[in-house]
Order: structure tokens, then sequence, then C-alpha cells
């Protein structure tokens, strides 16, 4: 396994730095409970069922003692960081078999449904290659507007199914430096309204709306929500089915989950697809067990991920800068790391060479580093 040349030293030193600052954060604990329980009375949503009997086994192995020394090590040093900082769970899987699990007392646990944030845009990816191989999208190439008429005319009607999944609608330019994903102040208060339950309008009317054209399709790297948006609908255009009802059938049944995730929703009953999938943290760990099984594969949505999973697109925010296809990429020091990443500390981070997988449910971005440079250490532990 190869990693990035970057003195241990400097990584250690960094790592200590990084973790005594999200030691001194503060926990908003109203907010805390919100992101890890309750979204799905506070918002319009629509639950994913199990339809499989099959669910995916993920307890963990009952005696540390019995994995290698260095994993042990590792996951003594997990143990200091996950106490030390704002975080509310996480589990790790490697090789297959869950290493690590753990939970804040009092503030998460098994049974708790953390929102995503903008992991769900990475799920929303899943879809979109499950129906490319569906045979329901044509090409990656193909034009939006050929699949969803009520986009032409549009910087998402223009781009390629492609150009979506890299972030390069071009419809407007964003501040990566205050990454919100949406145009300006203003279109962020119209999408808060969703908290709420209180969006009424469409995505179709907003979109057409703020669209400015800022450049040609496919020519540039902006962080916007819409792009994911218009995968939405044209996941729903292109297969004729509600998008959460088709992400249940292709996708989360065959994650093998223990509970019923749920996709948050506007008024018009349009998934929020980029920030609004919630699930317990298993099926999350779930989720990334079953994204390195079919990596694995040689078939249509293996070679789908294998693209995802790689730089397709050179992104332009300071810690994260690059981007495959609603996917994070060379995201760790571990060469070959692919994340996904929503606000406020949510990652799934993944390592196909060691098989290994790291989610984390935080509520403060200060978690973020801390829970990579975890990673680079488990990932590179030696297997005996």
């Amino acid at each position: 396994m190869k990693t990035s040349k970057f003195p241990a030293r400097w990584g250690a030193l960094v790592l200590g730095i990084i973790w005594g600052v999200a030691q001194a954060q503060a926990i908003d604990d109203p907010i805390a409970r919100l992101m890890t329980e309750g979204w799905r009375s506070q918002t319009s949503h629509e639950l994913v069922q199990r339809k499989s009997p099959v669910i995916r086994p993920v307890d963990p192995v009952a005696d540390r003692a019995s994995l290698p020394d260095s994993l042990s090590q590792s996951l003594a040093v997990a143990d200091q960081r996950f106490d030390g900082t704002p975080t509310r769970a996480v589990l790790i899987a490697r090789q297959g078999t869950v290493i690590y699990e753990r939970y804040a007392p009092g503030k998460a646990d098994r049974h708790s449904t953390p929102i995503g944030y903008s992991m769900s845009k990475s799920l929303v990816s899943l879809a979109v290659g499950r129906a490319l191989c569906d045979g329901h999208i044509p090409s990656l190439e193909a034009r939006v507007h050929s699949l969803v008429p009520g986009l032409a005319g549009t910087s998402w009607g223009n781009a390629s199914v492609a150009d979506l999944l890299k972030m390069a609608s071009g419809a407007f330019r964003t501040n990566a430096l205050q990454a919100s994903g949406w145009k300006d102040a203003k279109d962020a208060q119209v999408h808060r309204q969703i908290y709420g339950r209180q969006l009424q309008r469409s995505y179709l009317d907003l979109m057409r709306e703020v669209d400015a054209k800022a450049a040609d399709p496919g020519a540039t790297f902006n962080y916007n929500n819409y792009d994911t948006i218009a995968l939405n609908i044209l996941v729903e255009k292109a297969t004729g089915s509600k998008f959460s009802r088709y992400f249940e059938e292709v996708v989360w049944d065959d994650v093998g989950p223990e509970a019923p995730g749920a996709w948050v929703t506007n008024q018009a009953g349009e998934v929020a697809g980029y920030f609004g999938f919630s699930a317990t943290p298993r099926d999350w760990l779930r989720i990334g067990l079953y994204v390195l099984e079919r990596l694995d594969r040689d078939d249509c949505l293996g070679r789908y991920l294998k693209a995802a999973t790689r730089e397709q697109i050179q992104a332009n925010w300071l810690f994260n800068r690059s981007y495959g296809y609603q996917i994070w990429t060379q995201c760790t020091r571990v060469a070959g790391s692919f994340c996904f990443i929503g606000a406020n500390g949510q990652q799934l981070i993944f390592h196909p060479e060691t098989r290994t997988v790291l989610y984390v449910h935080s509520v403060s971005t200060s978690t973020n580093t801390v829970w990579r440079e975890m990673f680079v250490s488990i990932a590179s532990a030696p297997s005996r």
C-alpha cells in the first residue's frame, strides 16, 4: 500500500494541533440532538424500507486483544480522540470485519438516525450509476435536457450527466471559502425553509430563477447543490419512478440495512438529495461496506464506481481539491482513498486496497482532520 510523501512527524504534529482545537469546541446540544435524531420529526420525508430479509452483518469483534497489535494501538488512540472531540458515533471496518464501534452516551446510539448532510450527494451518485447500468440513462455524455425537458435552456439542461456528476454545470460561481452550495445568501435562505416544512416552491422553478450561465458546462468545478438536485430529477424522469422508491429498490435493499432510511423532501414531494438522507450509524457503515463490495466487481456498476471514486475534475476547496462523481477523491494521505463528506463532521472514508471504511457522525467540522488522520493510521496498520 502506498501513501503520499509526508513526513510522519509532521502528520503527528498537525494531528496534535487539530485535536487540541477540537477539544476546545463547545458542543451545542440542541443542534446535536437535531442532527442525530430530530430530522424525521422536523421535516417532510419519505422512508426507504428494506424488502429483502437479508441484513448485512456488522457485529464488532468481541475482543480487541484478538486484533494485531498495530490495530489495537490505533484503536486505543481512537478512543482518546473520541473522548476529546464533539464526536457522536464512530464505526470502523477493515477487511470486512467491524473492529470499532462507539457512541457518545446520552447523545447517540445504534438506533439513532443521523442526517448525512452532503454525504447524501454520494448516494445520489449510486442511484445514477444504477440507472445507467439498468439502461435508463443512455450515456453519461447524454445532454440532460434530452431526459429532463423541463431543464431545457438552463445550464443544467445544456450540461451532460457527467458534467453534473462533476459539479460542473456552470450555472453560477460559488464561494469555495464559504461553500454553502447555494448561489448567495438569499438563495440559501429560501432553502432553509425545508427544515420547517415550509419550502413550497418546486426545484425546477428555483433553478430557472438562479441560473446565471456563468461558465460553459463541464469547464470548471463549482460546488453547487442544484447539480445534485438536477441528478435527482434526472433519475426520476429516466426511470419513471420516484427517486426514493428507485433508491429503495436498487441501492438500499442491496445495502442490507437493519432499519428504514429516510430522504428529506420539499412540500412538492421532491427529494433533497443534496443533504437529506438519514440512517442508523450501523446502516451508514453498511453503505460503506456495500460500496467496497460493488467497487470490487467487474460489472457495469463496478466500472461506474471505479470512475466515480477517481479524480474526474480538480476542485477548489481548501482541504479537498479532487472530485469524482459526487464523491471526494484523494481525500486522505492514503493513496486511493475517497470520501463521502457532509457538513458538521459527517464522513464515510474508504480505502479499497485494505477494505477499510470509517463512518463518523460528529457535531463539528473541526473533527474532520482528526478522523481522517485516524483513518490513515488504521488503513496503514499491518494486517498481522
